[in-house]
């Protein structure tokens, strides 16, 4: 009974695993433009193929060699990101913007230049439109946007064109550019809500179709009332797990104690 103690140890890491998955989500709940994570699992029967996945062979408990042909074990193939819209929230902040459709900001970093879909931005000391830990939002030419225009209203319109003024009289200034990828499961999280691009061939298009609102900011897509629940299912599914073990364990004790016995 030595390999059911092998299935059902697979089957509860993978729910661990599950496990810090939901609560990355519930920690980022109320994070600006956070996308949550999903996990993939599959069903692998041995004798195991050399690349499973995202956790191959190595990741299960018995060696190939030594798994039953006729059983299985279980392993998480991938783990993605849920690109899917948040909700917006009115902030009525002039330098807060949400976009509505597919498509990223792009902000200089010192490792380069990075993705997001937090608006959350300002103004630092020199006028430069910055993200909350000051690092500059890019224009068309990649090249950080300054807004010097000391008491006047900005505006930004939908398709990301500042201009700043009384209203009488705006002025233009320059405009925020927007990207989008092809294959978005390319983009890898690096915290802050920032995205690295992970595949050096992939490049930049349009934001096609993709409106900017000023004024508001995108929710996280994480809904806290899904993860609880499914957090619980989760739970319960380990506990069945571990009592599986310690049934199977139980066994294997009463059949050593009797076979000591009839000996």
């Amino acid at each position: 009974m030595q390999e059911g103690i092998f299935i059902a140890a697979s089957a509860g890491i993978k729910q661990s695993r599950k496990l810090e998955s939901i609560a990355q989500n519930l920690a980022n709940v109320n994070n600006t433009g956070y996308k949550r994570d999903r996990l993939v699992f599959k069903e692998l029967m041995p004798p195991f193929p050399p690349d499973s996945g995202l956790e191959a062979g190595k990741n299960l408990l018995l060696p190939p060699g030594k798994s039953n042909a006729n059983v299985s074990y279980v392993a998480v193939t991938d783990q993605y990101t849920d690109f899917t819209q948040g909700e917006f929230k009115q902030t009525e902040g002039a330098l807060d913007l949400a976009l509505n459709g597919p498509g990223y900001f792009s902000v200089q970093t010192q490792e380069g230049v990075r993705f997001t879909r937090n608006g959350n931005f300002r103004l630092d000391t020199q006028n430069r439109l910055v993200n909350q830990r000051g690092e500059s939002v890019l224009d068309p030419q990649n090249q950080p946007i300054v807004i010097d225009a000391p008491g006047a209203d900005i505006s930004i319109d939908d398709a990301g064109n500042i201009s700043a003024g009384t209203g009488l009289v705006n002025l233009p200034i320059g405009s925020i550019k927007l990207v989008n990828f092809k294959d978005p499961e390319t983009l890898e999280k690096i915290g802050d809500g920032l995205f690295y691009q992970s595949d050096p061939k992939a490049e930049e298009q349009p934001a096609t179709g993709t409106n900017m609102r000023q004024g508001f900011l995108e929710n996280s897509n994480v809904s806290s009332v899904e993860e609880m629940a499914d957090m619980l299912a989760t739970l319960r599914l380990f506990e069945t797990y571990q009592k599986m073990i310690q049934s199977i364990d139980s066994m294997d004790d009463q059949s050593v104690n009797n076979i000591g016995r009839i000996g």
